[in-house]
């Protein structure tokens, strides 16, 4: 009988000094995640709605219209009263990001023109092969190479950089 009671009491001795010596507890952990939850809720309400995403493109192929897709972008916006807010978003790449979609058939001689929300400081156009590969770059749109042709437009503005990506099927 002696044996029984001195095995559960060391037995309750460890468990009292497990539990005691423990630096982490259920409260103190749900009081921290209150906080953090409470500093977000307090921010003015037109920040927490507005994302920042950079300009919009528009790519005009003789007389149609491609939105190309947004690719990796890095954007922030400085709300001039000491705030600001950023992102960096990361994607495939180019020829990954278009290889579902139709590609519209062109001639080489068909005119090209970008028209950005918000025109960039400078930008570049990159040519891809399915590959992942860069196979030219230039300072201006310039339709080039036969069957499909993957385009990217990096962008330069004050604020960051943005890649943009479309397709054409040049014959």
């Amino acid at each position: 009988m002696n044996f029984r009671f001195l095995f559960l009491a060391l037995i309750l001795i460890g468990l009292s000094l497990i539990m005691g010596c423990s630096e982490i507890s259920d409260t103190s952990e749900k009081a921290d995640n209150d906080s953090e939850i409470k500093e977000v809720s307090n921010l003015d309400a037109s920040l927490k709605d507005a994302i920042p995403k950079p300009p919009s493109l528009t790519v005009f192929v003789g007389e149609k219209t491609i939105r190309p897709s947004l690719g990796t972008y890095s954007w922030s916006v400085d709300y001039g009263d000491g705030t600001a807010s950023g992102i960096e978003a990361d994607s495939f790449a180019p020829p990954e990001l278009v290889k579902g979609s139709r590609s519209m058939q062109v001639t080489a001689d068909t005119p090209i023109e970008l028209v950005f929300g918000e025109q960039p400081e400078s930008y570049i156009v990159r040519i891809w092969d399915n590959d992942n590969n860069v196979v030219n770059s230039s300072k201006e749109g310039v339709l080039s190479g036969k069957g499909k042709t993957v385009y990217e437009v990096l962008a330069h503005w004050e604020q960051g950089t943005a890649s943009y990506v479309f397709s054409l099927d040049v014959e």
